[in-house]
Formats: C-alpha cells, structure tokens, sequence
C-alpha cells in the first residue's frame, strides 16, 4: 500500500503542528517550511479540519492548532481524513472469492496498524532522531 502524496503532507503537516501544541501555525509557514503549495495545504486542512483533527484560529497570529491531545489522534484518522475511499474500496463484497476476501483482510490489517500509531509516538520517534542525530554531528565534530 502506498499513501498519496496528499496523505503524506497531512501526516508530516500534523507533526508540525504537534512540535507546537499552543501556538497556532499559519498555512503561509507551513507551505513554506514543507514547501507544499498554499493551495494544496488549504485543501488538505480543509480535510483536516472537516474531520475534527485541527481548528482553525482567526486573526493576525491565526492559523491551525491540533484539535485533540497527540495520543487521540492516530495516523489511520488523518488517512481517512484526506483518502476516504481508501477505507471505502477495502471493503469487497464476500461472495467466496478468496482474492476478496484476502483483500479485506489485509486492509484490515493495514488499517489496525495506521490505528495504532499515534501522533504522540510520531513526535517522540521524531524527537529521539533529532537527538541521535545531534549527538552524532557533535561527535564527528569533536572528532575533527
């Protein structure tokens, strides 16, 4: 399975808000520190926000602000968010086809394992390969 581009740019979009729980972030900043189209990012929040993932906060310093704690929201929420006929075309009718029924299982799966991933996990993983990666550029800098 692979997730659209538009998926992608969601999921690395909602990291982005998650690094910065209380301070609303503008479409403009993101389009540019993700550098995705400002129309292409308006779609997706769209989305986002339709689905009750994000709010929108009006006014000079407004933007969007993640809608519920990291550990509420899964990354099979924002795939469904921005590709619901991802979850729609899974669903093959059981007539005894076994290729059907392999299908249905194996979005099943895929799905319960999106679900059981979230953006709280997303973060400290995130996190520790900031981490890991610093301390490895301070040591090969000490190093030299």
């Amino acid at each position: 399975m692979k997730l659209s581009s538009r998926t992608q740019y969601a999921i690395k979009a909602m990291l982005e808000l998650a690094n910065s729980p209380k301070s609303s972030i503008s479409l403009n900043s993101l389009s540019t520190t993700q550098n995705i189209s400002l129309s292409y990012l308006e779609q997706i929040f769209a989305a986002l926000r339709k689905n009750q993932l994000v709010n929108s906060v009006r006014g000079p310093g407004g933007g969007y602000l993640i809608a519920k704690p990291l550990e509420a929201i899964t990354i099979a929420d924002i795939v469904v968010a921005i590709d619901p006929q991802l979850t729609k075309c899974a669903q093959y009718q059981a007539d005894g086809n076994m290729s059907k029924a392999m299908w249905n299982s194996l979005s099943t799966k895929i799905y319960g394992y999106l679900d059981g991933i979230t953006l709280a996990q997303l973060q400290e993983e995130q996190d520790m390969l900031q981490q890991e990666a610093a301390a490895s550029s301070s040591a090969s800098h000490a190093a030299a």
